[in-house]
């Protein structure tokens, strides 16, 4: 699961996501965990810088939220950089 907002209120649309892979490691996680990060996408939307601007619990989902959204493309734009904000979520009870 994930939000997403633009930065400058810019419609946008996402042509293509992966989710992220639970980690191995944090099978005895319970509960629900989030990483929020600050996307610069070009032209093209291609995703081209991202920063983690928060996480919880501190580092767990982090690894691969982030090699999940290397992979996400948004639309194409008029614009040379857009900035986004993406909240991608994991949720222990949803977890097989």
């Amino acid at each position: 699961m994930y939000e997403i907002d633009s930065c400058i209120g810019e419609k946008f649309a996402l042509i293509e996501t992966v989710s992220p892979r639970w980690p191995i490691h944090s099978e005895r996680f319970l509960g629900i965990g989030y990483v929020d990060f600050r996307v610069t996408v070009n032209s093209e939307g291609k995703i081209i810088e991202q920063q983690i601007t928060r996480s919880q619990p501190r580092r767990i989902f982090d690894r691969q939220s982030l090699r999940a959204l290397k992979k996400w493309k948004f639309n194409s734009s008029k614009h040379e950089k857009r900035c986004f904000d993406v909240t991608i979520k994991f949720d222990s009870n949803n977890h097989k």
